[in-house]
């Protein structure tokens, strides 16, 4: 997937053929799609409401969720992923050994990557050892309601989605509070902790 995911993992099982997913708005766009005819799996958890009438939810082995949480399927939770509490998460996918918390929906995120605090992510993707600082939050959704364009190996492609958020490829470091317009494609050589805030501001949306 262009040259800042590596790998695409989902419900913690390696994709055989990165040709076969599409394009990433795509693949987030027919999340439920890859819920078809598996069930629902998970313990109950204390004061954690697991609401799978929409789609399953799928829990893995060791994962932990703290108290006074929302899960809205269709939802996969890897294998020693902790989910913070108050989070709310919903039609998402998050592999193994990731650290989740504030509110979550239509998103994917990519094995060992954090988003630890308070924020919004919406219609993403999220690659491997990510970490997302405090309080950062995507824009999924144009003040036009037009379709979202984005800038791919050199082209302007139009989604055919008014929803989508961001490409955030693997080890990626955002600081705290940033703040992401509509469908930036952030690599590892563009953004790192010291970068300032501002720099967002140099990201467009289409």
């Amino acid at each position: 997937m262009k040259n800042i995911i590596s790998e695409i993992i989902l419900l913690d099982k390696p994709v055989s053929s990165v040709n076969d997913i599409g394009h990433p708005w795509d693949l987030v766009a027919n999340i439920s799609a890859i819920f078809n005819d598996i069930p629902s799996s998970f313990k109950d958890f204390e004061h954690v409401i697991i609401n799978d009438n929409n789609g399953p939810v799928i829990i893995g082995k060791n994962a932990i969720i703290e108290p006074f949480t929302i899960l809205n399927g269709p939802l996969f939770i890897g294998e020693d992923c902790l989910i913070k509490s108050h989070s709310k998460i919903a039609n998402s996918i998050i592999n193994h050994h990731c650290k989740i918390s504030g509110e979550i929906h239509s998103s994917i995120f990519q094995p060992y990557s954090n988003k630890a605090h308070h924020g919004f992510l919406g219609h993403s993707f999220v690659g491997s050892w990510v970490n997302l600082g405090a309080g950062t939050t995507t824009s999924n959704l144009k003040n036009n309601y037009s379709n979202v364009s984005v800038k791919w190996n050199g082209e302007l492609i139009d989604t055919g989605y008014i929803f989508f958020g961001s490409i955030i490829g693997d080890h990626v470091k955002l600081v705290g509070n940033g703040k992401l317009n509509v469908a930036p494609c952030i690599g590892k050589q563009f953004c790192q902790l010291s970068f300032f805030h501002a720099y967002f501001d140099y990201f467009r949306c289409y």
